[in-house]
């Protein structure tokens, strides 16, 4: 060790390097920005209680860097779980009322970073003047069984970088806050398939370590019935907890049907989808599912924020 055992410098040679190292980090430093960190939580749902977003505050024009960090699993026992997908996403804040200036809720999408299972991710935009939501985004630890009732969550730290002063603070998130996130990346950023006279799917594949599946019904008299087999897909986990969904979408609704992330950043993946959907003038799934409900599975407490119908 050049400085001691503690610093973290060291010297490795190149056979060795490529022996124990599968990548290498370079730390991008900008002389006179400014930089804020701000921790939060990741859980395996969304509950409201522990998710949070990031309160981003312009006051001038400004570039900003949005890196999102995931604990590091290296020497440590705090579980068995490999790494998170992780997406940081950016929209514009929205006033909710105009009585409660407070209360944001998700506008337009502004950047967002690529998804993948790796130690962090990042974009990069010029803002203006302007209220701003980052949202930290993470669901290949959902359903899995492999985090304990009484395990922490998996935390997360988000550095931002600006060439201007900037004001931030970890908030509550809004409402349905993954639902409107995910259905705006989705709609901006997928492909778009015309499934039927006033029926939309979105999707997010190629690039994205999985899938994402988002039906638009823009009928005002009429539910979609959507199916959606993924039964074939290797190495993924489903935020629905099964590979085969059905569900119910009500008149000028759209639906975040599924979400399939790959499980291990280590291993291959593959993702298998078909969707079959029909009108009805009724709800209720019909011959395709159980009686008495819009959705198979059901829509608990704890993906209802994501998985929840939500208004055009």
């Amino acid at each position: 060790m050049p400085k001691g055992s503690e610093d973290g410098v060291f010297w490795i040679s190149f056979d060795d390097m490529l022996k124990y190292f599968d990548c290498i980090d370079v730390c991008k430093i900008r002389n006179g920005w400014n930089e804020r960190r701000l921790q939060g939580a990741l859980p395996p749902s969304a509950d409201l209680q522990h998710l949070s977003c990031i309160l981003i505050t312009v006051i001038e024009p400004t570039e900003i860097e949005i890196t999102l960090f995931q604990e590091g699993h290296r020497s440590s026992e705090k579980s068995q779980r490999s790494q998170l997908d992780l997406c940081v996403v950016l929209f514009r804040g929205l006033e909710a009322s105009q009585s409660d200036s407070q209360k944001l809720v998700l506008g337009r999408l502004v950047e967002h970073s690529k998804r993948q299972v790796r130690g962090f991710v990042g974009c990069h935009k010029m803002i203006e003047p302007g209220f701003y939501l980052a949202v930290p985004l993470a669901f290949n630890h959902w359903h899995t069984g492999l985090q304990g009732a009484d395990a922490p969550y998996p935390r997360y730290v988000m550095s931002l970088h600006s060439s201007k002063k900037i004001l931030s603070d970890q908030i509550a998130p809004p409402a349905y806050m993954l639902a409107d996130a995910i259905i705006r990346l989705t709609m901006e950023r997928g492909q778009r398939h015309e499934g039927r006279e006033g029926m939309t799917a979105y999707y997010l594949t190629k690039g994205w370590a999985g899938l994402v599946v988002v039906v638009e019904n823009r009928h005002d008299d009429k539910w979609i019935q959507v199916k959606c087999d993924c039964q074939e897909s290797y190495n993924v986990v489903s935020t629905r907890s099964q590979l085969k969904t059905v569900d119910a979408v009500p008149p000028l609704n759209r639906q975040v049907i599924i979400i399939l992330t790959q499980l291990e950043g280590s291993g291959g993946f593959s993702i298998a989808h078909r969707l079959t959907h029909r009108p009805s003038l009724t709800n209720g799934l019909h011959d395709w599912g159980p009686t008495n409900t819009d959705h198979c599975p059901l829509i608990g407490e704890d993906v209802e924020g994501l998985h929840s119908p939500r208004p055009i």
